[in-house]
Formats: structure tokens, C-alpha cells, sequence
């Protein structure tokens, strides 16, 4: 009998639909305040020997709205890791926030998009061909 009510009674599909299909067209530009970064350094690792056992050059940055930790190591300079985990930082911040509009996302669906052309160029010019009944030979008959 419930079932019988739901059906009577008009279902609002209009909004609903408009809701899913409308997407983002433009990317949200990604802002680093200092106000929501920890910039911690501590000591590296890996190879380097004495320098990098000494040194309190690796970067280790969190940004703490969205919990987000970065580390780097790249290079030896500290300031040249800061730069660079700030870089990495905005990066995932604006997979995050933009998704597929990031310049990862876009750069991701670029690629897919070539392999799929060349695979439809590759199925169209090595793929089976069809068979053509050859008129020459007869079919056996019995």
C-alpha cells in the first residue's frame, strides 16, 4: 500500500537532476596563509652522509584547516625546501578543493583522453578485418 502512496504523489525530478549534472566550470584559486601552515624542520634522511645527519634541512609543513602534512627533502638548502613544500602543499590543496579541475585533474584527463584516441586509431588500423565473402571459390556443397 505504501508503494501505491510514493507513486501518487509528484516527485520533484526537476531540481534534483539540475543539482548532479551542473558541475564547477572555474578553478578556485589556492591561497597559503601563514596563519594556516606549521613549518616544522627537522633532520633528513637517506642518503648524504654527515650532511644531511647534521642539518635540520628537511621541511615538514601542515596545514591545519585541512590537516595536510608535506615533508620535503629535495635539496640541500632549507629555503629551497620551503619553497618546494609550499609548492607541493598548493598543489594538493588544489586537487583538493578543485578536483578534477586542478592542473593535475587536467593534465590526467589530457592523458586519458590521448590513450584513448590512440587506441581507437590503433583498433581501427591493426584490428581484425572483417571477412569478405570471396566470390572465387565456391562454398563446398553437399
Amino acid at each position: 500500500m505504501s508503494f501505491f502512496r510514493f507513486l501518487s504523489r509528484p516527485f520533484p525530478t526537476q531540481p534534483l537532476l539540475r543539482s548532479f549534472t551542473t558541475r564547477p566550470t572555474e578553478r578556485k584559486k589556492i591561497v597559503l596563509r601563514d596563519e594556516d601552515l606549521v613549518e616544522t624542520f627537522v633532520k633528513g634522511s637517506g642518503p648524504g652522509g654527515q650532511c644531511i645527519n647534521k642539518r635540520s634541512s628537511c621541511v615538514d609543513l601542515r596545514h591545519i584547516p585541512t590537516g595536510i602534512r608535506v615533508q620535503c627533502q629535495q635539496s640541500r638548502s632549507l629555503a629551497d625546501n620551503r619553497g618546494i613544500a609550499r609548492k607541493l602543499l598548493r598543489e594538493k590543496l588544489d586537487e583538493l578543493e578543485n578536483g578534477h579541475l586542478s592542473k593535475n585533474g587536467k593534465k590526467a584527463a589530457k592523458i586519458a583522453k590521448q590513450k584513448a584516441r590512440r587506441a581507437k586509431r590503433a583498433k581501427e588500423k591493426y584490428g581484425k578485418p572483417k571477412e569478405e565473402p570471396n566470390s572465387a571459390i565456391p562454398p563446398p556443397e553437399e
